[in-house]
């Protein structure tokens, strides 16, 4: 590594070609990687810094991460390394040229991979657990979705309705919906956790995120959010919900796939429901059968979602 000369960049838009060849799509997320349609998104929104190492001329190291609750905590959101430079720490380099010495309260990630060896992090305690939902996949093609979304003709909700930015500021500062719906004072949304304050509605709600709501002034509140990509596997949906799931739900999942087919998709529709500890897996699996989604394996059935202080992030990091 001595012979060789990293310089550190921040990354812009026109670094795309880049920082996609630093490892194949196919490579990454069985097919389900994110970055190649996200990734003008991200570095357009105000919360998100980028950067690269880039080893005698070439970017080897990506790091990506976004700055969430007024500033407080920075969350760990993408990051690789070309294999072809694995031995030669480039992600703690980079996380030591971007993060340290710079006023953040916390160090959040999320992992839907080696779930187990994090949760025993949690028990050493080395790392505090914020969160830990439950997510099954499913998967269909196009054409089946929209026949049956056709069969299903156009449902009228009853309860469930569209959420936009102010609503969701008004329902992140509202302690008697919250208590309900995010027992854990958190909310996860495109695997980013968010403190349950007013100025993160901005930052949740992206052009990419749709938000339904309904019965939210009583016990059977329900509160979902869905974001869309691109991949090579297809086109993929994370959908997480929050509250008491009953039928209702279904109302939810139906205005969300309504949303996706109105853009001109082809191909796979694979949809990521994450869902509450308590909630039952099986009535989820049920209801995304109504919609002609099968359940597949492609990638985990759990996220948990943790953080450190600075201090013992560095410190352990050895950065």
């Amino acid at each position: 590594m001595s012979n060789q000369s990293i310089k550190i960049v921040r990354v812009t838009k026109d670094d795309y070609d880049k920082v996609c060849a630093i490892i194949p799509p196919d490579e990454i997320y069985s097919g389900t990687d994110y970055l190649p349609d996200y990734f003008h998104m991200l570095l357009d929104m105000p919360n998100v810094e980028a950067y690269a190492a880039v080893v005698d001329g070439k970017f080897a190291s990506f790091y990506l991460f976004s700055i969430v609750d007024n500033g407080r905590t920075v969350i760990n959101r993408a990051a690789r390394t070309n294999k072809g430079y694995a031995g030669m720490g480039l992600q703690p380099i980079l996380k030591r040229n971007t993060l340290k010495n710079r006023n953040f309260d916390k160090i959040a990630a999320t992992a839907g991979a080696h779930v187990e060896a994090i949760l025993n992090l949690i028990k050493a305690g080395k790392r505090e657990k914020i969160l830990l939902l439950e997510f099954r996949s499913f998967i269909t093609s196009v054409d089946q979705l929209k026949s049956i979304l056709n069969t299903t003709g156009n449902m009228t909700p009853t309860s469930a309705q569209p959420i936009n930015e102010s609503e969701l500021a008004d329902i992140l500062t509202n302690q008697q919906v919250c208590c309900h719906l995010f027992p854990e004072d958190r909310v996860i949304v495109d695997w980013v956790p968010y403190r349950l304050i007013k100025s993160n509605a901005s930052l949740i709600k992206t052009i990419r995120t749709t938000v339904i709501g309904s019965n939210l002034k009583n016990d059977t509140r329900i509160l979902t959010f869905a974001n869309y990509f691109t991949a090579l596997a297809g086109l993929v949906c994370n959908i997480e919900v929050y509250g008491r799931v009953g039928e209702i739900l279904a109302e939810h999942i139906y205005l969300h796939l309504r949303e996706l087919i109105s853009n001109v998709i082809t191909g796979k529709v694979i949809i990521r429901c994450f869902f509450q500890q308590e909630t039952n897996s099986n009535f989820i699996t049920s209801l995304m059968n109504r919609f002609g989604f099968d359940f597949t394996e492609i990638w985990g059935t759990r996220l948990v979602c943790i953080e450190t202080t600075s201090e013992i992030y560095f410190r352990e990091s050895k950065l």
